[in-house]
């Protein structure tokens, strides 16, 4: 039994409509796109028609979705959708990779959303490894409003190639912030979006966090080995990301692509609770939350537990408390209302060694603990800061000179090129 099979065989999946399936096809290289009410799916297809063809054989596989409780107007959506693809896939000529197209119409609506389709999508990648007795692969997440860079492929294909101990990437992205169809608003908000998610990121790294990544849901690919080993994709409405990638961390070995570009969408949307369109939409309607962040000082707070988790190994627990008396006093509510502290003891007596310990004491104070924490201490403050002061004073503590006023705009190029530099 190959680690696929075992995989599949736990799994449940729903019904589905295979409309489309390629014969015969042998692939390596699986982009997975879900599709739910996306008038776009077309231009995304065609924009990977365009990039330059990797060695490896490719299938994408599009899952057009929708709950049983969707709308009429979101099922006609979604019949426009697959028949605007099947038109486009009978007039050549055809483009490099294959097409595998499933209909999910009716998926229970306790969990249908982006989750669930994304997770249909690479198990039936992982499914047609395990048919063609493939001993690994890559599974690509992409989404159906999204276009990429002509070296998209090639450079995902080499970023693994060259690093056989990857588990996962992350691939640089970029929206659309000088797209003429933008309105003025919108522009300002997507901007004020894209630098808030970097600058969260690069604040994590400040204070001391290691797996401080971009969490995109169109810009990352995984090991199709590393994929089943952490249980697959989550079936959440939304978010299913950042706890994927996430979970993804655990097995560690991953690393960035910054040659090829993601370029996300930058319309409003209704389809998720949170994410760009929805933000967009809050913004749109006059909600002013992209005009805020968490603070830096709150990200400072976390510096002297981040920065010395060795600590915790070295010394027995009469110094712990010692030590974490001197943490600023929301830090030390947060560790008390999660029971960080036993958690941690329950760690140092089952690690051998300090690598272990280390290695795992992340894997407690993680991204999600951090946010937790963030989300908390920001209620204590009375609120967060204005995001281009915040962005500002990051910079300026990592001795970056900036000009007496910088826009959201000209922040944002410069977290760009950061990010670009290097995770």
């Amino acid at each position: 039994m190959t680690k696929f099979r075992a995989y599949l065989e736990r799994q449940q999946p729903p019904k589905v409509l295979d409309l489309l399936t390629p014969a015969g096809a042998k692939s390596s290289l699986f982009v997975t796109i879900p599709c739910f009410d996306e008038p776009d799916l077309l231009e995304s297809l065609k924009s990977l028609a365009a990039c330059h063809p990797p060695a490896s054989t490719v299938t994408v596989i599009v899952v057009v979705n929708a709950s049983e409780k969707a709308s009429p107007e979101v099922q006609a959506q979604n019949l426009k959708s697959i028949q605007d693809v099947l038109d486009w896939w009978e007039h050549p000529p055809r483009p490099f990779f294959h097409l595998r197209l499933l209909h999910a119409p009716a998926l229970p609506a306790k969990w249908a959303g982006v989750g669930w389709a994304r997770k249909i999508a690479m198990d039936a990648a992982i499914h047609a490894l395990d048919q063609s007795e493939m001993e690994d692969g890559i599974l690509i997440a992409f989404d159906a409003d999204s276009t990429v860079s002509a070296n998209y492929f090639t450079a995902i294909e080499n970023g693994f190639r060259k690093n056989n101990s990857f588990n996962f990437v992350t691939i640089n992205f970029s929206h659309w912030v000088d797209d003429p169809e933008l309105t003025p608003s919108l522009r300002e908000g997507i901007i004020r979006y894209e630098l808030y998610l970097r600058y969260l990121r690069n604040a994590m790294q400040w204070s001391g966090y290691p797996h401080a990544i971009h969490t995109v849901g169109s810009s990352f690919a995984v090991r199709a080995s590393a994929y089943v080993k952490q249980g697959g994709m989550n079936r959440r409405q939304a978010g299913e990301d950042f706890h994927f990638l996430h979970k993804m961390v655990l097995l560690g070995n991953y690393g960035r692509i910054g040659e090829a570009t993601v370029y996300p969408s930058s319309r409003i949307s209704h389809r998720v609770p949170f994410g760009t369109g929805a933000a967009l939409k809050r913004w749109e309607a006059g909600d002013q939350e992209l005009k805020t962040s968490y603070s830096l000082e709150l990200f400072r707070t976390l510096k002297p537990l981040l920065n010395d988790p060795l600590f915790f190994f070295a010394t027995d627990e009469q110094n712990w408390h010692v030590r974490l008396d001197t943490f600023d006093q929301r830090l030390q509510h947060c560790i008390a209302a999660t029971k960080t502290t036993e958690r941690l003891k329950e760690l140092k007596k089952n690690c051998g060694d300090a690598k272990t310990f280390v290695r795992r004491f992340y894997h407690e104070i993680s991204a999600f603990w951090i946010i937790q924490y963030l989300n908390q201490s920001e209620e204590s403050m009375g609120g967060k800061g204005i995001l281009e002061e915040e962005a500002t004073n990051l910079l300026s503590e990592q001795g970056v000179e900036l000009p007496q006023v910088v826009s959201a705009r000209e922040l944002l190029e410069i977290y760009r090129c950061i990010d670009n530099s290097g995770e």
